[in-house]
């Protein structure tokens, strides 16, 4: 996910959760379901409510390799530029 409020809150609940587990006031399962509790919440915040504060920005691994920003038009243009040179070395 993105960094946010969201994802700072939920470093909070991580840090609650371990001192509670190292007490053994909460079990592993109870733990986990807190945070699979956290993560679905604030994902349908960000989904449905559109809260890009507190809610889950996922992003997969490859946004490391994002280095610029492009319009739809740009983007949807290259796949067509590319689709066109592919076709064309197939057609050889």
């Amino acid at each position: 996910a993105l960094r946010n409020e969201g994802t700072k809150k939920f470093g909070e609940l991580q840090l609650e959760l371990v001192k509670k587990l190292e007490a053994k006031q909460i079990s592993q399962r109870d733990a986990q379901y807190e945070v699979e509790k956290f993560w679905v919440s604030a994902l349908r915040r960000a989904v449905r409510d559109g809260d890009i504060k507190y809610g889950s920005l996922m992003a997969g691994q490859s946004v490391g390799l994002v280095n610029e920003i492009k319009s739809v038009k740009e983007i949807i243009n290259e796949f067509i530029t590319e689709a066109e040179a592919e076709v064309a070395r197939l057609s050889r």
